[in-house]
């Protein structure tokens, strides 16, 4: 018999974009008085974000080719580079390209 779970791949089974647009319209059909609802007046998650469908999948797809250490924005990269000392982040480019406005 074995265990049933053991050849299930872990992780859901569904790409990361697809399980945020999920979140978000979760989000948007709980009732406004309760936690965690989003405005139907609110823009989609890709837009909140500031990243269009190819800087989300570049980063959901390269994440960890182009990051180590740290990712996000710039600024938020540059500070971590100078809290932990580092001379130099690998990803720093990319957070330029893909994060500007994040």
């Amino acid at each position: 018999m074995g265990n049933p779970c053991e050849n299930m791949p872990k992780g859901i089974p569904y790409s990361l974009k697809d399980y945020c647009e999920l979140v978000d319209t979760t989000g948007r059909c709980i009732r406004d008085d309760k936690a965690g609802h989003i405005d139907n007046t609110q823009s989609p998650i890709l837009e909140r974000l500031g990243l269009n469908s190819a800087q989300w999948l570049t980063l959901t797809t390269e994440f960890e080719k182009h990051f180590c250490y740290a990712a996000g924005a710039e600024q938020m990269m540059n500070a971590f580079k100078r809290h932990t000392h580092h001379q130099r982040l690998r990803g720093m480019t990319k957070a330029k390209a893909l994060l500007k406005r994040a």
